[in-house]
């Protein structure tokens, strides 16, 4: 049975800026929406096997934060096996400090989902 996928304000704005780094600073529109396009095609796909990808090693309220890697980019996501939803967190490229960064992501809305 597939997951529902829901994305998170954050996450959205992770792929905006990162869509809008490609089309305004490296001046590649092209390259832009394709990422967005692969983006949005890779979210879409991870509620059909959502426990297929890595522990990243931090918890957020109790749950696992998993991570899948696209390309150069990685995707943070919860799953919530009893409404059967996968929460996608953040969308960073992998030379940031990640690890810092999912420590101190704060997402106040997904408290409603719970």
């Amino acid at each position: 049975m597939s997951y529902r996928v829901l994305i998170t304000d954050e996450a959205m704005d992770d792929v905006f800026d990162l869509v809008k780094y490609i089309y305004v600073d490296l001046c590649n529109p092209g390259a832009a929406n394709e990422l967005y396009k692969n983006l949005n095609s890779e979210v879409n796909n991870m509620g059909d096997f959502p426990l297929k990808f890595a522990d990243s090693g931090i918890k957020y309220r109790g749950y696992i934060i998993h991570k899948k890697t696209y390309q150069s980019y990685l995707l943070f996501y919860i799953i919530n096996n009893k409404n059967q939803t996968v929460y996608v967190l953040r969308i960073l490229k992998d030379i940031m400090n990640w690890r810092n960064i999912m420590q101190k992501t704060n997402i106040y809305h997904l408290s409603n989902y719970r």
